[in-house]
């Protein structure tokens, strides 16, 4: 059914995002935005991504690599969705039908997709990608990418994933060598030398 696990990982990922959208249907550049912040979310949740799939920075956003391939096609060619041709010129793609058993996809994972199919399912093509243009991953990928007049990088979803992690108030606080030594000092009862 799928010529590796990278591509029944990327496909898994996107049935399920595909399902958890109103009416089992997204647009194309929304679903590539859904697919890059569902393995962010997974990064920072789990410690490695769903999809095991690289991201590339293009001028609308990021992308699966090689995407079509790797996405649309399986996709289509086993009868799970189909890219549909709307009359305002749209592509969105549409589910035909679910996977029995997703292979990759655990009850955490699976929430995950609920959350982010649910933030990216109501959002336009432009509004995904004027989101996924404050990611700083795909900023640097793309500084040194396309913008330089290079091929498109792919993008360090490490970099990436400083957009969707809390910030730390104790980042903002002033520095206190003095306080920070009495602290650490006061927090135990030590040992004796």
């Amino acid at each position: 059914m799928f010529k590796n696990e990278k591509q029944q990982r990327v496909v898994e990922a996107a049935v399920a995002l595909l399902d958890a959208a109103p009416d089992r249907r997204m647009n194309a550049v929304t679903l590539n935005k859904a697919l890059f912040y569902l393995d962010l979310a997974c990064l920072r949740d789990f410690g490695e991504t769903l999809t095991r799939n690289t991201f590339v920075a293009l001028d609308f956003g990021p992308v699966v690599a090689k995407y079509p391939q790797r996405v649309f096609k399986p996709l289509e060619a086993n009868g799970l969705a189909k890219q549909l041709d709307e009359w305002d010129g749209s592509k969105p793609l549409e589910l035909q039908k679910t996977l029995p058993r997703p292979d990759f996809l655990d009850k955490p994972r699976h929430e995950l997709v609920e959350q982010v199919g649910a933030h990216f399912a109501n959002l336009s093509s432009s509004k995904a990608s004027d989101f996924s243009h404050d990611n700083p991953g795909w900023q640097l990928a793309y500084a040194n990418g396309l913008r330089a007049g290079n091929p498109a990088q792919p993008i360090d979803l490490l970099i990436a994933m400083q957009q969707i992690m809390e910030d730390d108030p104790w980042l903002h606080e002033p520095h206190n060598l003095d306080a920070a030594v009495l602290a650490a000092a006061d927090a135990a009862d030590g040992v004796d030398w």
